[in-house]
């Protein structure tokens, strides 16, 4: 203790006569490594996809990704088989008393008939029918001959089966000689297999003057009706609707499964039908089938033609038949830019009696399903993102060398070859980081034998780079990342089935170990 004592003191007496001055640096330069980010980001699964086809994934609840595809093949309406004829007429005449009627000072009623109107949708047998929009009942009312003078008159009519939807007051207008319409909008009509009664009242109008009326002289009305349903009720008959041939496009598909070879485990295709109709329907389809260029593959349907169709029972509900499609795999291997189908539709099969109802907005609606689990292998699949270039305040004069660091975690089950390109403010390539021909090999992550995620692959890549390169990436804005992909494979070679799920990440840190001058004056 004593002899260190002794030996701080010397060494403090001997500092205190050196001239400090004499002992100044004016400079000093040291070359140190620095450690520069430049880029860094994340590729999700969904950059698998274009923009227009990402709007069609969708997750499951335990994060598996799946493409969600629906297209509706037709939507054919069944109203047309209750159409009235543009010339359906219904003539009532009335006898006009003959020889010369004397002045009236008051309103005489004549006559009155009863008629009962038959709209004859057969075999359709209605029972009520709630009219819309351009209903209407039209007329043409005449004397069989001239009487001198005009005899005034009015004729009354009353559809004694319609009431007003909302007030419940009975159908009725007053017309004289001439033609015209009246207006059955908001009516509801309650036949009896089509059938309704109206009433038509003659009135003799009051006259100043005698009036001649010929002998057999006849007043003429002719009523025709234009229907306009909101809904119709009764039985519908045993009918058919034809739905023609259609070919619809699906290039969908092949425009991202083309690109690379895409294996799925568990596709789920099917046909969809929505019945509107009230009634009991089957769908027949004679054709339908995928097709890619001369190539096609016929569905296999299950239950197989003809099937019996859902059907509601209340009015404005619907119902859905979802049909199998057992050759998924094969249809969606082709894979198919074209659907072609024609069908047929059958109400009230073999039936002569039933209670059916329909909207004038129902419609048998088609639809083809698609849903594909990603779960499955892919090789040969490339994808794409863009990194921003920062470099911070360094100067690239003060490197002397510089190296490129590149840290890969990988959580997607799929191995990936990775360039690097340059890229101007214009997204213009201006250089690859790598040479030509070389890649950088990032591990996939790991899976259990479900295919499920286990952990990440990680790598750590050190690249010397040239100067050349050095000075490109200091006037390049971002790094363009290039990804060729493949799903991992077993000991044997072959590829596993994977699951990709939406939080699966390729993360990318790319760094410059730049060793610089860095240069202190005094």
């Amino acid at each position: 203790m004593l002899y260190r004592s002794l030996f701080l003191i010397s060494v403090l007496i001997v500092t205190s006569c050196i001239d400090q001055k004499d002992y100044t640096l004016d400079t000093l330069t040291v070359t140190p490594t620095l450690a520069v980010p430049i880029a860094f980001g994340d590729i999700s699964i969904l950059d698998f996809a274009s923009d227009t086809d990402s709007a069609y994934f969708r997750t499951y609840p335990d994060g598996l990704l799946y493409f969600s595809y629906t297209q509706t093949l037709d939507a054919r309406q069944i109203r047309a088989l209750f159409d009235l004829p543009a010339n359906n007429s219904t003539p009532v005449s009335f006898d006009l008393p003959a020889g010369s009627l004397p002045p009236s000072s008051s309103d005489v009623q004549y006559s009155s008939i009863n008629k009962v109107v038959d709209f004859n949708f057969d075999p359709g047998q209605l029972t009520e029918m709630l009219l819309k929009g351009t209903s209407a009942i039209k007329y043409t009312i005449s004397t069989s001959q001239a009487t001198s003078p005009a005899l005034p008159l009015d004729v009354n009519l009353t559809l004694t089966d319609a009431v007003e939807q909302t007030t419940h007051l009975p159908f009725t207008f007053t017309a004289t000689t001439g033609t015209g319409s009246k207006s059955l909008n908001g009516y509801l009509i309650q036949m009896t297999d089509n059938k309704f009664n109206i009433k038509l009242n003659l009135v003799l109008k009051k006259r100043s003057s005698a009036v001649f009326v010929p002998a057999n002289t006849k007043l003429n009305v002719n009523l025709s009706f234009v229907t306009d349903f909101a809904y119709i009720k009764g039985f519908f008959g045993d009918q058919q609707v034809s739905l023609p041939t259609q070919t619809i496009d699906l290039t969908i598909f092949s425009s991202e499964l083309e690109k690379s070879k895409i294996s799925f485990t568990d596709p789920v295709l099917k046909l969809a039908v929505r019945n509107d109709n009230g009634v009991p329907s089957e769908i027949n389809f004679s054709s339908i089938y995928a097709k890619k260029g001369n190539s096609q593959v016929p569905f296999q349907l299950n239950p197989a033609n003809p099937i019996n169709l859902s059907y509601p029972t209340v009015l404005g509900k619907y119902a859905t038949t979802d049909i199998a499609v057992t050759n998924g795999t094969n249809l969606i291997a082709l894979p198919p830019n074209q659907l072609t189908y024609s069908a047929t539709a059958r109400i009230n099969k073999g039936l002569t009696s039933g209670t059916n109802f329909m909207a004038d907005t129902s419609r048998l609606h088609v639809s083809v399903i698609t849903e594909l689990p990603l779960h499955g292998h892919v090789s040969g699949y490339t994808i794409s993102d863009t990194l921003k270039i920062d470099l911070g305040k360094i100067d690239k004069s003060t490197i002397i060398s510089s190296a490129l660091r590149v840290k890969a975690v990988n959580q997607m089950p799929m191995d990936a070859n990775i360039q690097l390109y340059l890229a101007d403010e214009n997204y213009h390539v201006i250089d690859s980081l790598f040479s030509s021909g070389q890649t950088l090999f990032v591990k996939s992550s790991v899976v259990n034998g479900s295919g499920d995620f286990v952990s990440s692959g990680v790598n750590d890549f050190k690249f010397d780079l040239l100067p050349e390169k050095v000075d490109k990436i200091f006037t390049s804005k971002y790094l363009l990342v290039k990804s060729r992909l493949n799903t991992t494979k077993d000991p044997n070679g072959g590829y596993l089935n994977v699951k990709f799920k939406s939080t699966y990440k390729l993360k990318l840190n790319v760094g410059l170990l730049a060793k610089v001058n860095i240069t202190a004056t005094k």
